[in-house]
């Protein structure tokens, strides 16, 4: 996020080309979905597609991401296909990227091992009601990789946040 302020043409090109990257990686998850349709494994694969982080696209002011925990940058889609699935469904519940090993574990009857920090989300992706009534997000930066140390918590609900500066 340390880059000099865009102009607004420049900011119009960095979002256009971010929505060309996502038009493309739609396309080609597309072509996976497709292949898994006619290959006939679609029944027994369950596909998630997310991302550890969005994008601030001008948000704030700013572009790329970084150590500030705005709706941008947390608020990052899930898309979730296979069996045991809800088709079409719509989810504003919190969860988190460390709900899918649970889940991944659960889907298949496998005991963990270790101890999971996250949650099984199989009943939400049939339709049931949220396994959790929140979320957590943690942003820890060390001094020596820019020069100021920040270390961040946060907590969000479906229609609350609250973050701390420690």
């Amino acid at each position: 996020s340390r880059i000099a302020p865009q102009t607004d043409a420049q900011l119009r090109e960095i979002i256009a080309n971010t929505y060309g990257q996502i038009a493309l990686i739609d396309h080609q998850v597309g072509r996976i979905l497709n292949a898994l349709d006619e290959s006939g494994l679609a029944d027994n694969t369950l596909v998630i597609f997310t991302s550890d982080h969005g994008d601030w696209l001008g948000d704030h002011g700013l572009i790329l991401k970084g150590p500030m925990l705005y709706e941008g940058l947390l608020r990052v889609g899930l898309i979730v296909r296979g069996p045991g699935v809800a088709a079409g469904q719509v989810v504003d519940q919190p969860v988190s990227t460390l709900d899918l090993s649970a889940t991944f574990l659960d889907l298949a009857g496998v005991d963990a091992q270790l101890a999971q920090h996250g949650t099984s989300l199989r009943a939400l992706l049939a339709g049931q009601d949220a396994p959790r009534a929140c979320a957590r997000c943690e942003w820890e930066l060390l001094p020596g990789r820019v020069g100021v140390g920040l270390s961040l918590r946060c907590v969000r609900t479906a229609h609350a946040k609250l973050t701390l500066e420690l």
